[in-house]
């Protein structure tokens, strides 16, 4: 059901009272909530904090209460939400006991804007709002039907880490000049929106998210929160990655590679038990933790799948040419010769199987126990999960979900920080082709 969040701007107490009980009277299945603002201070501070569907304005406030009232009190309000100083409300309603004040002047420049003539000693205006009031929930369920069921931006980019991934893959995007804003009403994220000029010339409305944390829970949330927001065709998540390498690896992953995850499981998702060691004479000598693996697991989306295997089967040794050049002249190739290793010159793109967790891993022991647990695994992080399933539970329009992270190190404890900004910028590199590909082939 559609509910409403109303705010109710009146400094006579009766008046309130009056069309609060007409409110409850006739819309109360409607109604989310009721706020109450006594003078224009009050309900300037509670539209900058909070969304409403409708505001039912008194025309003559007085500034504070107590004070004398004037209509250019109300007329002020209407400014604000005009310039933008306010959160704009769905609809205002003015209604007033003073018939020379029923006329909209230039006060009230707003499309959605009404002013009706308030009595006690009628029932017209109750009638007349309740009319308006269906009006608003009417267009209220048409705007969330067409929110759930079509699509905003063309894309959404998410990143865990500032410096090394969302910086690194802002500083090598294509931005159209003049429509960049960078987002500061979700103080837990780095937000930057703008249109992306694609290698192929596509023009997509496109938002860069950095999570500024890394783990399964926070991705989860900055996942949900941008599908929500900005109900993107795509959703992707770039960045870096560890690279597994098995005992028996004949083709061992490198530096810079570029693994586009086409399915992903939590390497720590399972049961922990405590089997019992018997000695000879009965007595419990000892017990040892036992794990079983009880993983689920997520994916890709078959769209962007085939073009990502395309790319792979077709298209990557153009790519790579790419990859290879953009190495070369990263400002991390001054690093990486400083600390005595190659810049990538030949890196390698592959689509497989990546797993997620919360923890850093950092110790060769524990690589090689997930690899065992997962022996068909090329990647390890800690993001791309959640993302996947956050797209996979998403209401309405499903979006397209893909996660593409360069090799940046191999969870052994060898700092290889120098890698980490060309991993990033690899995985926009790839990223970059297959969008290109996707819309080349009509969506």
């Amino acid at each position: 059901m559609t509910l409403l969040t109303i705010l109710i701007v009146e400094d006579s107490d009766p008046k309130f009272e009056e069309v609060e009980k007409a409110l409850f009277a006739d819309i109360k299945q409607y109604i989310k909530s009721i706020d109450r603002a006594i003078d224009f201070t009050t309900a300037s501070r509670l539209l900058n904090i909070k969304h409403y569907d409708l505001v039912i304005l008194d025309i003559r406030l007085p500034v504070l209460r107590g004070g004398l009232t004037d209509r250019r009190n109300s007329s002020d309000i209407v400014e604000l939400i005009t310039r933008g100083q306010a959160i704009n409300p769905s609809y205002i309603i003015g209604l007033t006991e003073y018939p020379e004040e029923l006329v909209v002047g230039d006060s009230y420049p707003l499309e959605y804007f009404s002013i009706e003539r308030y009595s006690t000693s009628s029932d017209i205006w109750r009638k007349k709002l309740s009319r308006h009031i269906q009006s608003i929930i009417r267009t209220k369920i048409a705007a969330v039907n067409f929110h759930e069921t079509s699509f905003d931006f063309d894309v959404v980019i998410l990143t865990a880490r500032a410096d090394n991934e969302f910086r690194a893959i802002d500083a090598s995007m294509k931005w159209e000049i003049d429509t960049t804003t960078s987002e500061t009403r979700f103080p837990a994220f780095k937000v930057k929106t703008g249109i992306w000029n694609t290698s192929g010339g596509y023009a997509l409305r496109t938002a860069l998210i950095c999570i500024q944390r890394t783990g399964l829970s926070s991705s989860a949330s900055a996942a949900s929160f941008a599908l929500a927001r900005y109900r993107p065709r795509i959703i992707a998540m770039l960045g870096m990655c560890c690279g597994l390498n098995g005992p028996k690896t004949s083709d061992p992953q490198e530096l810079g590679d570029i693994i586009i995850m086409s399915d992903t499981y939590c390497w720590d998702e399972g049961r922990y038990s405590d089997p019992k060691a018997t000695s000879k004479n009965g007595s419990n000598e000892s017990e040892r933790s036992f794990f079983e693996a009880r993983p689920s697991s997520e994916h890709i989306s078959p769209s962007l799948k085939l073009h990502a295997g395309s790319l792979v089967e077709s298209d990557q040794v153009l790519v790579r040419q790419k990859l290879t050049h953009t190495y070369a002249k990263h400002k991390s190739v001054k690093a990486i010769n400083a600390a005595g290793k190659a810049v990538p010159s030949s890196p390698k793109i592959r689509l497989g199987l990546n797993v997620s967790g919360s923890s850093v891993v950092a110790a060769a022991a524990q690589s090689r126990e997930i690899f065992r647990r997962f022996p068909l695994a090329l990647g390890l992080e800690m993001e791309c999960h959640s993302v996947y399933a956050a797209a996979a539970f998403c209401p309405g329009a499903p979006p397209e979900a893909i996660c593409i992270k360069g090799v940046a190190d191999f969870g052994d404890g060898t700092k290889s920080k120098e890698f980490q900004q060309i991993a990033s910028v690899g995985s926009l590199i790839v990223f970059d082709h297959i969008v290109d590909s996707f819309w080349a082939g009509g969506r």
